[in-house]
């Protein structure tokens, strides 16, 4: 299954998978996520996503292959997007399945979101 909502406070779209896809489960999970990024971009708000399958099993290839080709379609230059995985095994068979490739991988919750949002943080000296 796979969950999606929005953090208001911080402009974060959030998905929370778990267990094993279907390709139409992708398909639909995409299906509701395409307005919502549309809706962020005509409003000007920056894309920021993340996802957190520390809960979800190993895809197959086939939903892998589906995965990426709905996440080339969505995103564009400029938005970021963070995968949080189970553990270091994950990590490294979402690195080597080319899953969302444009997107950084975490084992921590809190460290994707810091990489999200730390643009928005500016250091003066």
């Amino acid at each position: 299954m796979i969950e999606l909502k929005i953090d208001e406070p911080t402009g974060i779209i959030k998905a929370v998978g778990t267990g094993r896809w279907s390709i139409a489960d992708v398909d639909a999970f995409f299906d509701k996520l395409e307005p919502i990024v549309a809706n962020f971009r005509a409003s000007g708000r920056p894309i920021r996503f993340l996802s957190d399958v520390t809960g979800a099993d190993i895809q197959s290839p086939e939903v892998e292959a589906r995965i990426n080709a709905h996440s080339l379609q969505l995103h564009q230059p400029g938005d970021r997007s963070a995968v949080v995985v189970k553990n270091i095994l994950h990590k490294a068979h979402a690195r080597d399945a080319a899953v969302s490739p444009q997107a950084a991988l975490f084992c921590s919750y809190s460290a994707a979101q810091t990489w999200l949002l730390a643009h928005d943080y500016k250091i003066s000296a």
